[in-house]
């Protein structure tokens, strides 16, 4: 079983493009903030106020205009801005999985049981228009130091009239570019929402969805009448003191500032609310020569969502996401045997849809497509020398014991997720053998 990865690059762009094939293995889905029980305790509402299912990340309309508003909603009582989420779980893969997915060097085969991640949250309103969501992570990971900086996001929030036009104006400061978003479409929030720690993933991920917990920004949004969302913004990436400091993600290979934009159009039907809209990224990263030169990563996507919410009693939403990114490499890259190519293409396809029943019964399926440019020297790991990989997820979720957030150990979810391929790195040819069933168990106080 492979994982898809660049050929050897020169000097400080190897470290830059290990980082990126550890992120690329495990899909979109690292580590993602999920439901925070410090901010049940700060509004006096349920999880499942904000949480379809009671847990996150996956946002009801209540939840998206909390956290528009800076997490600053509050029942007036005090409370502890705390919280803490522990995941354990165990995979098995269809094949023994490769030594460069080991845990910590120990040969993990095709049965791992593993203390998945255990985070602590600082989480909550600081003044009246001042809030934050903070996550630190312990993962038991090769590919990332023991205890991390994990997404962050401090906001500033107020609202405005302006003649008859109403709405909600931002500023966000994080870690993660589309973290700042609150609809499930984008890569920071996609499902699957937990993810198995070894397999094949969903193959290569464009820049957008890699550059977490390695570059710093800020974005100012707006929802205009309820409806036209936009949100721009530039990051930058992190220095190396602060990357060692911080342990984050890949460190001085993000070059200059970044544009961030997003747009999206949402409205309310009944009981069900929609939303269409485009997303995009320009991210320059140092080519490793030391000519000081860049590879550029353009990246625009455009997503879809629908939610059906029952009162309670059932549930029903659909995601989707379609991702192309245009890679553009410098001479001295494609010249040190990088890249067979000036430029490369990466395309990713995202589609799920998620039932729930009563809160405590759930049930997703999840179609994923990955293809892209055949290039033989950037996926000279893989059989197919190009990254097309693609499969489907099944997952069932149980909440056994309620939904309410007064009892700490009634936050617990038990799930069940398997995950078949049909091309895996370019090739039909053994991609079954990257089939992983990952069990897991999730609880939060």
């Amino acid at each position: 079983m492979t994982i898809s990865k660049a050929a050897p690059a020169p000097r400080s762009l190897r470290r830059w493009l290990a980082t990126f094939t550890a992120l690329a293995a495990v899909g979109f889905a690292a580590t993602p903030a999920h439901a925070v029980p410090a901010f049940a305790r700060q509004t006096g509402q349920d999880c499942i106020a904000c949480h379809v299912g009671g847990f996150g990340p996956q946002l009801t309309p209540f939840g998206r205009a909390f956290k528009l508003g800076g997490y600053t909603l509050s029942n007036g009582k005090s409370h502890l801005p705390v919280s803490a989420m522990l995941v354990s779980s165990y995979t098995h893969t269809t094949d023994d999985v490769q030594p460069n997915t080991d845990y910590h060097g120990e040969h993990a085969n095709n049965n791992l049981v593993a203390l998945q991640q255990a985070s602590v949250f600082l989480a909550g309103r600081i003044t009246d228009h001042v809030g934050m969501l903070g996550q630190a992570t312990y993962a038991q990971a090769k590919y990332s130091p023991n205890f991390t900086w994990d997404n962050t996001d401090i906001r500033y929030a107020r609202n405005y009239q302006v003649g008859s036009t109403s709405g909600v104006f931002g500023v966000s400061v994080n870690n993660n570019p589309t973290v700042s978003d609150v609809w499930n479409t984008v890569p920071a929030w996609q499902f699957g929402f937990m993810s198995a720690p070894i397999g094949g993933g969903y193959g290569s991920s464009p820049m957008i969805a890699s550059l977490g917990q390695s570059v710093i920004g800020t974005t100012a949004y707006t929802l205009v009448n309820n409806h036209w969302y936009f949100e721009g913004g530039l990051y930058h990436g992190i220095s190396n003191w602060w990357n060692q400091q911080l342990k984050g993600g890949g460190a001085d290979a993000v070059s200059g500032y970044n544009p961030y934009w997003r747009v999206n159009y949402s409205g309310y039907a009944g009981n069900a609310n929609y939303e269409a809209g485009l997303i995009g990224m320009n991210t320059r990263v140092d080519d490793g020569t030391g000519s000081g030169a860049t590879n550029s990563f353009k990246d625009v996507g455009v997503d879809a969502s629908y939610q059906y919410i029952d009162g309670g009693i059932s549930s029903v939403t659909v995601n989707g996401m379609y991702m192309h990114e245009r890679q553009n490499y410098t001479p001295g890259f494609v010249g040190a045997g990088s890249s067979s190519n000036a430029s490369d293409n990466l395309n990713f396809f995202n589609l799920n849809t998620a039932y729930w029943y009563q809160n405590t019964y759930g049930a997703t399926i999840q179609f994923f497509n990955t293809t892209g440019s055949t290039d033989a020297n950037l996926y000279s790991a893989n059989p197919g020398l190009n990254p097309e990989t693609s499969g489907v997820v099944w997952e069932l979720d149980w909440n056994p014991f309620g939904k309410s957030w007064v009892d700490p150990e009634k936050n617990l979810r038990l799930g069940l997720q398997y995950t078949t391929y049909n091309k895996f790195n370019g090739s039909s040819t053994g991609a079954s053998g990257n089939n992983s069933l990952f069990v897991y168990l999730w609880t939060a106080i």
